[in-house]
């Protein structure tokens, strides 16, 4: 009988790792596997050429991040990760949070703040000091997130002071499909260290898109970035841009389990 409880439990595990490996089928099934076992699996590129990215979900959105570098010279650092994110208990497994996360990606706001971690000064740091909508980069005022209805072929623009990098604009192009929301964030304005031009404009794209599987969530990030191969900026600008990746992760993160947790204690 022992016995017979052992293999049915087995039977049932193997049945339902196969379940988790089939609906993630917009990912390869090795890269799954270990997104399962670890639940990130991240790749990173510095002066490698003809790298691209490859961990990005096989979707209509998923698809299109692959274009979103619009620049002659190709980039010198590539770097993408992905995330699982699993629902809270009770979580209905039935109903997409397509429209919160898309709430979430638009609140620009709430990035103000957000913490990362400096490989140079070796702690948690501030990665945004301010950070809100603006109506356009020429006058640069003030907005409230645009946070009704959908995203789909939304964009907008961004104002955030960073505290490595000062202050920057950055245009956010949306996309919206019943389980998935997709966001590129491209820089509009050069990035300074100090007087010296860093980045320049639309050599900067971070790349998010989000996929709601039901009763977990795929969270995929990309970044292309060129800069001038200096010594001044190597170390410094491959850290930062690795460690953003990480910091964009858990902004998303630590957002949607508190709107869920909100959700719950209203039902």
């Amino acid at each position: 009988m022992i016995w017979c409880l052992g293999l049915a439990a087995f039977l049932l595990a193997g049945l339902f790792a196969q379940e988790n490996v089939d609906q993630a089928h917009e990912i390869k099934q090795d890269v799954f596997a270990q997104l399962l076992e670890k639940g990130e699996v991240r790749t990173q590129h510095y002066k490698v050429d003809g790298s691209e990215f490859t961990l990005f979900p096989d979707t209509e959105l998923g698809r299109a991040l692959k274009d979103t570098w619009t620049e002659g010279k190709r980039p010198v650092f590539v770097a993408e990760s992905l995330f699982l994110i699993e629902k809270p208990e009770g979580s209905s497994t039935e109903d997409f949070d397509t429209q919160l996360i898309s709430r979430i990606l638009r609140s620009v706001s709430s990035m103000e703040g957000i913490q990362y971690y400096s490989h140079s000064n070796r702690k948690m740091k501030t990665l945004y000091s301010r950070s809100y909508t603006i109506d356009n980069p020429d006058d640069r005022n003030w907005i409230p997130d645009q946070l009704e209805g959908s995203a789909d072929n939304l964009s907008v623009y961004a104002f955030q002071e960073d505290e490595s990098f000062g202050k920057n604009y950055y245009r956010m192009d949306y996309r919206q499909r019943e389980n998935e929301v997709s966001l590129v964030i491209r820089l509009v304005e050069p990035l300074k260290v100090g007087f010296i031009t860093a980045v320049k404009a639309n050599n900067l794209v971070f790349n998010i898109d989000i996929l709601d599987k039901g009763s977990y969530l795929v969270m995929y990030v990309g970044a292309k970035v060129n800069f001038p191969a200096l010594s001044l900026f190597e170390s410094r600008l491959n850290n930062s841009f690795g460690a953003r990746i990480t910091a964009l992760h858990e902004w998303f993160r630590e957002n949607y389990l508190m709107a869920k947790e909100l959700e719950s204690l209203e039902d």
